[in-house]
């Protein structure tokens, strides 16, 4: 064998080594992990290539995860802790989450409408495929339907939450007021007996 024969056969199996050795520490590529998309302000959303229409419109902000159960699972507790994690809102106190109303088992429509039966500012509301949570600035009332149209799986489940204000409700000072002239009263006939 010539030396030029020699010299290509000992490079190409170098680089077959070279090849086999790097091909064999290579680590797989990391896979991405679903991601929550937020919009501000939408009319309609992009799910699943689909446009979803939502009412009552105007949520302050909507997050849609599209790829499947959110880590964590569905439980009502499990998911207030996930709106708080979205939002950035403490778990206690002032700004925090009170669970208003919730429905574990819903038609599975992907056009439809239920109504929350308590007022509430945000809700969490899951789909086959994914879980869509909004957010209203001013609290929605008792009662009110939420429709909505085109989802690319069925909703199966909704959670109702209404933030913890540091102001009292005019109801809360009404009956304080209420108590005040109660004890008022008392005073006042104890002082003339």
């Amino acid at each position: 064998m010539s030396f030029t024969k020699t010299f290509v056969v000992g490079i190409a199996l170098a680089a077959s080594a070279s090849y086999a050795s790097a091909a064999k520490n290579d680590k797989p590529a990391p896979v991405a992990e679903p991601t929550w998309s937020k919009v501000t302000a939408p009319t309609t959303l992009m799910v699943g290539g689909k446009t979803v229409t939502y009412g009552p419109t105007k949520a302050a902000e909507v997050y849609i995860y599209d790829a499947g159960n959110p880590k964590g699972g569905q439980g009502v507790d499990k998911i207030e802790s996930l709106v708080e994690s979205l939002f950035s809102l403490p778990a206690n106190g002032t700004g925090s989450l009170s669970l208003t109303s919730h429905v574990d088992e819903l038609t599975s429509v992907k056009t439809g409408s239920f109504t929350v039966g308590s007022k509430f500012d945000y809700l969490a509301v899951h789909y086959g495929g994914g879980e869509l949570v909004f957010h209203w600035t001013q609290p929605l009332a008792a009662g009110t339907t939420f429709s909505f149209g085109n989802l690319p799986n069925g909703v199966s489940n909704y959670r109702a939450f209404l933030s913890v204000s540091a102001v009292p409700e005019p109801a809360t000072y009404g009956m304080m007021l209420g108590g005040l002239a109660l004890v008022g009263l008392a005073a006042r006939r104890r002082a003339r007996k």
